[in-house]
């Protein structure tokens, strides 16, 4: 019932995001051309997209468990830096959810603290999932102008993800609130790229997502990087 309790609350609040979401897209839309009253126009947009991510680690320990997946959501306030709107900074607000399936497992220490490791000698998989509210700061190319809605792309840039919601699911059933063991704030360069609707999308984490990890073998700090490949859609 308690996990019932949590889904349905995690549908309301994206709900909720995508109201928002829709009516900043109505208010500050890109502009009809008989509303304009100068050479500047915006691409305002919301965007979703899906990917598939690829964990790599320099523990050789480490093994990926099945697909890791990333889901994103949101809208981009436009700012033109050039009279032709072809070269702009976007600002963004969003939603997105990703989990990691791999062999990390949770251990407790003294009953007060825990650590994450990898361990082969446990037939067990985990998936951490978690959720994040983001703010995409981006530099926007694109061959677009006042009358033409179909254009090439290029956006770069950075965002920053600020998480909750964070859990580590285990192939036997049992799951873990790990809220307050996953680093509050994480950063990813990105890059989509495309013509119109349909853009490919890459990204690259920048920091540590868990809090302690180790190594049961050796005492070399442990990294996790994931990549993210996928698609983005924009919606003016």
């Amino acid at each position: 019932m308690l996990n019932n309790n949590k889904h349905n609350k995690i549908q309301v609040n994206l709900s909720y995001i995508l109201i928002v979401l829709l009516y900043c897209s109505n208010i500050m839309g890109q502009k009809k051309l008989n509303d304009i009253d100068s050479t500047f126009y915006r691409e305002d947009q919301i965007y979703f997209g899906a990917s598939f991510m690829l964990l790599n680690s320099n523990q050789e320990n480490f093994k990926r468990q099945g697909i890791s997946r990333h889901f994103q959501l949101g809208f981009v306030r436009d700012i033109p830096l050039i009279s032709s709107g072809k070269l702009a900074i976007g600002l963004g607000l969003g939603y997105s959810f990703q989990n990691y399936n791999s062999n990390l497992i949770r251990f407790n220490i003294d009953n007060e603290s825990s650590i994450f490791i990898v361990n082969n000698t446990l037939n067990q998989k985990s998936k951490l999932s978690f959720n994040s509210i983001e703010f995409p700061i981006s530099l926007r190319w694109r061959n677009s102008s006042l009358n033409n809605y179909q254009f090439w792309r290029v956006y770069t840039g950075i965002k920053f993800q600020r998480n909750f919601l964070s859990k580590l699911k285990y192939s036997t059933g049992d799951i873990k609130n790990i809220s307050n063991e996953v680093n509050n704030w994480n950063k990813e360069l990105y890059l989509s790229f495309g013509y119109n609707t349909w853009n490919f999308y890459f990204s690259y984490g920048l920091n540590q997502i868990m809090k302690n990890i180790r190594n049961q073998y050796s005492d070399k700090s442990f990294n996790i990087s994931s990549l993210k490949i996928g698609l983005i859609f924009y919606i003016l």
